[in-house]
Order: C-alpha cells, then sequence, then structure tokens
C-alpha cells in the first residue's frame, strides 16, 4: 500500500485511501469510528455493497 501526497501516487491502485464502512450515501459520517484505511482498488470497487459483505468477498468466504 502507498502512502503519498504526490497526486501521481494516490492514482495507483494500491494507494491507501480513506473508506466509509457505512457509504455517506447511506448516511454515514465522517467519524473515526467509521473510517477505515483501504486500497485505492478495494474502495473503488466496493460500490454499493456494505463493508462486512465485501471483505468476505474479497476474501473468498462466500
Amino acid at each position: 500500500m502507498t502512502i503519498s501526497y504526490n497526486w501521481r501516487d494516490r492514482q495507483r491502485r494500491d494507494a491507501a485511501t480513506l473508506e466509509h464502512l457505512r457509504r455517506r450515501a447511506d448516511g454515514g459520517k465522517n467519524n473515526p469510528d467509521n473510517l477505515a484505511v483501504a486500497c485505492k482498488a478495494c474502495n473503488d470497487g466496493r460500490g454499493a455493497i456494505d463493508w462486512l459483505s465485501y471483505a468476505s468477498w474479497r476474501r473468498n468466504e462466500f
């Protein structure tokens, strides 16, 4: 995972991002207990799926 302020580095698929566990579109807030570090690929790929289902899917638990 890459952490950087450089714009080019932030576009990498392994760039570190802050992900909202409960999406802001679903009423989630910017509180620290609603944020997690995730790579850009996971954060972008999650879409409208809740975080627990997405994490289970990524670990092939389904």
